[in-house]
């Protein structure tokens, strides 16, 4: 019966366990949680909700997660945001959804994207409350909510409780419940709030000139030739370069500044630009088609927007237009790692005739090639570093404003410790607080975060204090996501969470049902998914997720349902 809902996709059991038989320590009786994540794009109509429970039904899946809330529009009729634009208007998905599913023995958990609240440009919710937004240390407004905000808590917990009134979810679930980076918060309220609570003006945090504390990355270049550093980071990392060549001069950010993780970088980023252009006005930037094929063009993007939300108009220039360009405005490079020679040569060129370069995370990967080294003024590059460092000046110079501090790096771990905290707390006190008013009028609803697998990087980068939502009992279950392309790379992940699986009890371990990204994503192959999934489970993992429903294939269905699923399907059994 299953190979022929299947379509025949599968001659015989051996062609999925070429061995005498799955990894299967749950034996035919998986306990707790058999979930898969649902994708909103996949619950637009009654005939693609059909598909998605005939699927679930299909793997003896026992609960589904439905993206409800993707990218600050819901996937339900509210009275307190808009619905998603692909939904026809008197159509209501979840309403359709959840007693379909019901009917089927399947749990219905409500999937919400908390913070990020931006999709294709436009985020609806701030523009009707633009104060929502996180704000960056130079002024750059997110398309995210700002957890420490009360009125913010309020919106997302009465947009959840309404998914649980009106149309009897079974459960909810957390994604995007963090920061987008350590470096958000730095909007009034919270400015207000944080100088109170700590007599500590928080606009010092943003630090707008140096000594600068914040977390750094890039791909540095790390011998000086001629080059002059007017800036280090405290690992002894050249941190900003200046160097003359001919005419013309160059600057050189040695991390990925457009991370704009403090507001130093802009401030150097445009004292380098007026040091050229006084007068203000257009500026290039490259668009590198050799770094665009292989690193994608999102830096190109982030260049744009930080030059024009520093006023500057930037013209999009290409490789081949790089021996034509006037020496009039200065061209900026993002992230452009790799240079071809020729067009370097004319780099070299057009500053030599007099004109002006920034280059943001320099060309590390170009670094060899002569031109480049006369231009930049460095001879090598070193590795790739990240960490929370102190960037201080090296002495006077025009382009780097320093406030000649002489605090010591304690009193800046100090300092950036309670911000942390403070950011932590507002994520907490949401969690919290829908923990316990849905627990209050209904308490068989099931509260869940998904995570990173990563446990410092969730507390260090995304602010998530998770431990404490375990401690203070207002989760039901935490989800990281242990994400791996082979079967080998799960045990770190398993050997980090095995301690707090054995203290808590409440980790469902999520795994990916696919390798690769874009053009080479696949399938893995179903004896790697259930290899993987009798790892978690040794490991002690509460039930498995299964990221997602709509890359699953129906090899992969159908050896979890010969396999490990092959109890009936029942509700999730907590």
């Amino acid at each position: 019966m299953l190979l022929l809902a299947l379509g025949g996709a599968l001659a015989s059991r051996t062609e999925i366990f070429p061995f005498a038989g799955p990894p299967d320590p749950w034996g035919a009786n998986t306990p707790g949680l058999r979930g898969t994540w649902v994708q909103a794009s996949s619950v637009t109509t009654p005939e693609d909700i059909d598909e998605v429970l005939r699927r679930a039904e299909a793997g003896h899946f026992n609960a589904i997660f439905v993206s409800v809330f993707p990218s600050g529009q819901t996937m339900f009729d509210s009275a307190l945001a808009s619905k998603y634009e692909k939904i026809e208007p008197e159509f209501d998905p979840l309403a359709y959804l959840v007693p379909e599913a019901h009917r089927r023995h399947l749990d219905v958990h409500a999937w919400f994207a908390t913070g990020r609240v931006k999709y294709k440009g436009a985020a609806p919710i701030l523009a009707r409350h633009p104060d929502w937004a996180l704000v960056g240390p130079d002024g750059e407004a997110a398309g995210w909510l700002n957890f420490t905000r009360p009125d913010v808590r309020q919106f997302i917990s009465d947009l959840m409780l309404e998914t649980v009134e009106r149309y009897g979810v079974d459960g909810l679930h957390f994604d995007y419940t963090r920061y987008p980076g350590p470096q958000w918060g730095f909007d009034s309220y919270s400015i207000e709030a944080f100088t109170q609570e700590y007599q500590l003006d928080l606009n010092q945090l943003r630090y707008a000139d140096l000594p600068a504390y914040g977390r750094f990355e890039g791909n540095p270049l790390i011998v000086r030739g001629s080059a002059q550093v007017l800036a280090a980071f405290a690992n002894g990392l050249p941190a900003v370069a200046f160097n003359t060549y001919g005419e013309g001069e160059v600057v050189l950010l040695n991390w990925d500044a457009n991370l704009r993780t403090v507001a130093v970088g802009a401030e150097i980023m445009q004292r380098s630009l007026w040091r050229w252009r006084p007068e203000g006005g257009p500026v290039y930037l490259l668009r590198s088609q050799t770094n665009v094929a292989e690193y994608g063009s999102d830096n190109v993007e982030k260049a744009r927007a930080w030059l024009q939300h520093l006023g500057w108009a930037p013209l999009e220039v290409g490789e081949e237009d790089v021996p034509g360009l006037t020496t009039e405005l200065a061209l900026v490079l993002p992230n452009v790692y790799l240079i071809p020679s020729e067009t370097a040569a004319h780099l070299a060129e057009f500053v030599r005739r007099g004109g002006g370069i920034i280059f943001i995370d320099g060309p590390s990967r170009s670094i060899h090639l002569p031109a480049i080294q006369a231009i930049t003024g460095m001879q090598s590059r070193g590795r790739h570093f990240q960490e929370a460092t102190l960037m201080s000046a090296t002495g006077e110079h025009p382009l780097i404003p320093d406030s000649q501090r002489s605090w010591s790096p304690e009193i800046y771990q100090g300092w950036d410790a309670k911000w942390k905290q403070f950011r932590q707390r507002g994520i907490n006190l949401l969690i919290q607080g829908i923990y316990e008013r849905v627990k209050a009028t209904h308490p068989d609803v099931e509260i869940s975060v998904t995570i990173t697998s990563d446990q410092e990087e969730a507390a260090r980068l995304y602010l998530q204090d998770w431990p404490a939502w375990l401690e203070g009992g207002y989760v039901d279950f935490i989800v990281p996501r242990g994400y791996v392309e082979e079967v080998r790379e799960l045990g770190a992940v398993l050997t980090a969470w095995k301690p707090v699986m054995e203290a808590h009890g409440k980790i469902t371990l999520g795994l990916r049902a696919y390798n690769g990204e874009g053009e080479s994503e696949a399938p893995k192959a179903p004896v790697q998914l259930l290899t993987e999934m009798g790892l978690v489970s040794e490991a002690g993992s509460n039930g498995v997720m299964i990221f997602d429903l709509d890359h699953m294939s129906d090899q992969q269905l159908f050896a979890l349902a010969a396999g490990p699923f092959s109890s009936p399907t029942m509700p999730a059994d907590r």
